[in-house]
């Protein structure tokens, strides 16, 4: 199978999971979003951890793709410090512009966890003059698979799991696959309205 046909089968993932034309919960921003972060695809800094390529595709609820809207993704290293928070720096920050198919691509690490929280990823998409924000979960047996792997093993498993936090949202739980010594995720963000 060529590489644009399996390009094609991976990106209709989540629309066969049921994801499609149907709005995702928004959630807190967070008190850690930064506006003045560079537009770029690959967060990591040279940081050590797991590798992410994350994969997203923002679309109506009429399933039509959403071009050239602000995608912002941000996230703790890990070892679950916010850049420009609990660490100088803009790492594990960035936004992109959604191209003519509505997708967003970023490279960055599988995020380090902290006290309060289960691991995830936050979102901010711009879509004109509407704006969004959501956040993404990770299944907890990739958690413990990454969690087991340096540099994340000195500080262990998270305190919090996906259940015990109060954010969490199985709808946002980000389906992921293994891509060399890292994951990949794909995921549709159906705005509402």
């Amino acid at each position: 199978m060529k590489r644009r046909a399996l390009l094609g089968l991976f990106l209709a993932l989540p629309l066969a999971r049921g994801q499609a034309c149907t709005s995702i919960p928004a959630l807190t921003q967070g008190p850690y979003y930064l506006r003045d972060v560079p537009e770029r695809e690959d967060l990591r800094e040279g940081l050590p951890g797991v590798p992410l390529r994350l994969r997203l595709r923002v679309q109506d609820r009429a399933c039509r793709p959403l071009v050239g809207v602000r995608v912002d993704l941000w996230h703790t290293d890990a070892l679950g410090r916010y850049s420009g928070i609990n660490a100088p720096g803009t790492f594990c920050r960035g936004f992109r512009r959604t191209d003519a198919e509505g997708q967003a691509a970023f490279l960055t690490l599988f995020p380090g966890w902290y006290p309060s929280r289960t691991p995830h990823l936050h979102l901010r998409v711009e879509a004109g003059a509407q704006v969004f924000a959501t956040q993404l979960f990770f299944p907890e047996e990739v958690q413990r698979q990454v969690y087991a792997l340096p540099p994340y093993r000195e500080r262990g498993m998270p305190r919090v799991g996906n259940r015990q936090d109060g954010l969490f949202r199985a709808d946002l739980l980000l389906p992921l696959e293994k891509e060399g010594e890292g994951f990949r995720g794909t995921f549709v963000l159906v705005l509402p309205g």
